[in-house]
């Protein structure tokens, strides 16, 4: 959820940008914290939105600030059980039918309640759990899927669904000297493919707060900083190529990024270089030859 009445959103409200929300938990049309919510219910969202297309002179820009937004809340912090993957594929077919283009989701799945029916690492094959099904579907419908690839590192394997997931981008985790964190989750899947596919600064980065409708923390941590950022880079490339699926969108990040000719199951393929991303394919030609090619 969200504190809407934050200032780094006044701007997305007065231009009319917010183009909808919904509330997956409670079943309205509200993302902003209920009389049913715990007091830190909308924490989470206030900072990941800003990070993705937060705008206040002086304070904060989002890589994606003049943006259309659509909100979500999905995630119920009261308990941890499979409903909230029905809610986050309930969000993605609810944004789909609204022509969303990319989807930020600082959020991961393993372990549940009491234990019951937890993921396993084999489970992170890209084709088994709830999200990470859903995440390949809605890539396949046109919607580049960012998601944070979960704060289980250093081992390999540590990563959490629907980072698994095929053809999206997963999102690790880098101290701003580039070094990776800790805490990042690792690759590879279970079926051994590279992850995480790029990433981003998530180390006290500096996001708003949602102690008040003025309040910015420069302590935000975790791959959920980390993907907003990346988020929004891809939302800047789909505007610049919107022609492009999202698979050139995910192919341009990573083949532009600080580990490109390198990469590994810590870094992806490295840190995002936007303006290396806007530059990438830019002499791509398309073969207006008719007719069999003369011999």
């Amino acid at each position: 959820g969200y504190r809407k009445s934050h200032q780094a959103f006044t701007t997305a409200y007065a231009e009319n940008r917010v183009l909808g929300e919904y509330d997956f938990i409670f079943g309205d049309g509200n993302t902003a914290n209920e009389a049913a919510d715990v007091s830190t219910q909308w924490n989470h969202g206030t900072s990941c939105w800003s990070l993705a297309g937060g705008e206040y002179s002086g304070q904060l820009y989002g890589p994606a600030y003049k943006a259309n937004f659509l909100l979500c809340k999905t995630e119920d912090v009261r308990s941890e059980t499979h409903v909230e993957e029905d809610n986050w594929v309930a969000a993605l077919e609810w944004a789909d039918v609204r022509g969303v283009d990319v989807v930020t989701s600082s959020l991961g799945y393993f372990d549940f309640d009491l234990g019951q029916n937890d993921y396993t690492y084999a489970d992170m094959n890209g084709a088994t759990a709830i999200c990470t099904q859903a995440a390949s579907t809605a890539d396949g419908l046109g919607i580049v899927i960012c998601n944070s690839m979960g704060n289980e590192g250093p081992a390999a394997g540590t990563l959490t669904a629907p980072s698994d997931a095929f053809g999206i981008v997963a999102v690790g985790a880098v101290y701003n000297t580039g070094l990776i964190a800790p805490f990042s989750s690792r690759g590879p899947t279970y079926d051994l493919r590279i992850k995480p596919e790029v990433c981003a600064m998530g180390v006290n980065t500096y996001a708003a707060s949602s102690t008040s409708d003025a309040t910015y923390n420069g302590g935000f941590s975790g791959t959920s900083a980390a993907c907003p950022l990346a988020a929004g880079a891809a939302c800047l490339l789909v505007q610049a190529h919107p022609t492009w699926p999202p698979s050139l969108i995910r192919q341009a990040l990573m083949a532009t990024a600080s580990k490109a000719a390198t990469p590994d199951n810590n870094y992806g393929w490295g840190i995002v270089n936007i303006e290396a991303a806007l530059a990438w394919g830019i002499n791509f030609s398309a073969d207006t030859q008719s007719g069999p090619a003369p011999l």
